[in-house]
């Protein structure tokens, strides 16, 4: 029900004023029409004749116009049949009943309506329209006539209420209308900044994307860059330990023989490259000697001298004979004078001879 109303007042009409006065305009000449097909037809089923069918029909076809008319736009033209309408009802009571002066109040009704149905200025062009009518009721009636029925006092106290009402109507309706253009000025400048901001989501929307796809293909490089560096550090790491398997390089010369020669410096890293190497060696190969070679090395300090002891010592664990082959004069002479205890190993005055004592089946035990 509420959305077939809905339907029917809807007003085709751009200005918002104007489809408030259509709006009402439907809803008061459908109310009308309703009044009149229930009330109006019950009456004259009690008492039918020809002519209350011909002016209930009348009216109902003036009231449906009026709200056709409401209903296209042309929100002024149907108001102005209702209120001409009314006006003619008011003024034929005149004339039907000439006795009593009241009958010109309904001309009250037609400032009524001018005062929801048409624009602030419109309604004073009723009020001349019902201030003429009264006028011309008084010039109708004959002089006795109104002297027997006060009509001249009553039109003026008619006249001073449509004047009253006119302008009470006249303000409220300025009013509205003021406030009505100020919504609508509101609701424009609301969808501009609306348009304004979807232009300018639209536009950091844009740049958004377009940051984006520079951050992507900075992070893509960036990958790229990290997946180079990733393998230069595994081929760095590859060379060193290539590097460190050839500072300290373990040589099986028979199964149960390995022969490490020393060449150069030996710092701690490479002491404990040394034992690392020598001890993985002799798991993996179960070989029963481990000869150092020592001839390449320039000096041998007490850390050198140690790292032997200790490389002996963990050798000798694992059941297998360290023997230190090449030592030189001025090397013996410094590991004298630091005084490196050098008896738990075996010494060879050269890897030949180291290798002749293994080969002839020297006792290592």
């Amino acid at each position: 029900m509420t959305h077939l109303f809905a339907t029917l007042t809807n007003v085709t009409a751009r200005n918002p004023d104007d489809q408030r006065r259509g709006r009402i305009l439907v809803s008061l000449s459908l109310g009308v029409i309703a009044l009149l097909l229930s009330v109006g037809m019950g009456l004259i089923l009690l008492q039918p004749s020809v002519g209350r069918f011909g002016n209930l029909g009348l009216a109902v076809l003036v009231f449906a116009v009026a709200a056709v008319l409401g209903k296209k736009g042309f929100v002024t033209a149907g108001a102005y049949v209702l209120i001409v309408v009314s006006g003619i009802g008011a003024l034929s009571g005149v004339f039907l009943n000439p006795n009593s002066p009241f009958n010109t109040f309904y001309l009250l009704i037609s400032v009524l309506l001018a005062s929801v149905l048409l624009p602030p200025r419109q309604i004073w062009v009723v009020l001349g329209i019902c201030l003429a009518a009264v006028a011309g009721v008084l010039v109708r009636v004959p002089a006795e006539t109104r002297t027997a029925i006060n009509l001249d006092l009553a039109s003026a106290h008619l006249t001073i209420l449509l004047i009253v009402s006119a302008f009470i109507s006249f303000i409220g309706a300025r009013s509205l209308s003021s406030a009505l253009k100020d919504v609508d000025e509101s609701r424009r400048r609301a969808e501009e900044a609306n348009r304004q901001i979807e232009v300018a989501n639209a536009t950091l929307e844009a740049h958004i994307e377009e940051r984006t796809a520079a951050y992507r293909r900075l992070t893509d490089e960036q990958r790229a860059v990290v997946a180079r560096l990733e393998e230069s550090l595994r081929a760095q790491q590859h060379l060193n330990q290539m590097i460190a398997d050839l500072t300290v390089p373990v040589i099986p010369v028979r199964n149960d023989t390995l022969v490490i020669p020393l060449i150069g410096s030996i710092d701690a890293s490479r002491v404990q490259q040394l034992l690392a190497s020598a001890l993985q060696s002799l798991e993996r190969t179960r070989a029963r000697i481990l000869i150092i070679d020592v001839t390449g090395v320039a000096v041998i300090d007490s850390h050198v001298a140690a790292a032997l002891l200790q490389v002996a010592q963990a050798a000798r664990l694992m059941g297998a004979e360290t023997i230190v082959a090449g030592i030189r004069p001025e090397v013996a002479q410094t590991l004298i004078s630091l005084g490196a205890d050098l008896h738990s190993m075996r010494t060879a005055a050269t890897l030949q001879s180291a290798l002749a004592f293994t080969f002839n089946g020297g006792d290592v035990q």
